[in-house]
């Protein structure tokens, strides 16, 4: 019973922190500090940046979108103390191993978190048509060499060869011709 409470503690976590991250990556323009992010900082006690301190640690960080960077460390390293005392009561029921684990986890829960974030955040935007663009100015036959095949032609009417026999199965002339 013990080992699914720490599981379901340990769900409500990692969806927590999940939630934490989607709404930091939401942040429309980059800096910015709508209600849902402002949300968090509050329940993680996380000094919120002033306007021009934000624009300017979007702009360092080379961020295409997102809360800066400072402030989403602050919350997920909230999260990360919040969560070992909230898992200390119930680790106790687990094994030595799996107690480990989660000794292990709970150490690089922020920074993993974090490091995700920033990859995110500072990605270069796709321009909406850019694959489209290359593909269309691709060649369409750029790949193929030029034809090695050859066709053995009616001199009279021109048709192709269809079978064996030498003699146009259209007209009865010969088949000479080369195209």
């Amino acid at each position: 019973m013990s080992a699914d409470a720490f599981l379901q503690e340990w769900t409500r976590i990692t969806t927590e922190l999940t939630q934490v991250v989607e709404t930091a990556l939401d942040v429309e323009p980059p800096g910015e500090c709508p209600e849902a992010w402002a949300r968090w900082l509050t329940r993680f006690e996380v000094p919120r940046l002033d306007e021009e301190r934000r624009s300017e640690e979007v702009r360092e960080a080379k961020q295409t979108k997102g809360a800066p960077l400072r402030e989403v460390q602050g919350c997920l390293e909230s999260l990360a103390r919040e969560a070992s005392a909230r898992l200390a009561p119930l680790r106790k029921t687990l094994s030595a191993e799996q107690a480990a684990l989660v000794e292990r986890s709970l150490h690089t829960f922020a920074s993993t978190a974090f490091e995700h974030y920033k990859t995110k955040a500072t990605e270069k935007k796709k321009k909406m048509f850019g694959a489209a663009k290359a593909l269309a100015n691709q060649h369409q036959y750029g790949g193929f060499g030029a034809s090695t095949g050859y066709v053995l032609t009616c001199v009279t009417c021109r048709a192709p060869r269809l079978g064996e026999s030498l003699t146009c199965a259209f007209c009865g002339g010969e088949l000479a011709g080369v195209s």
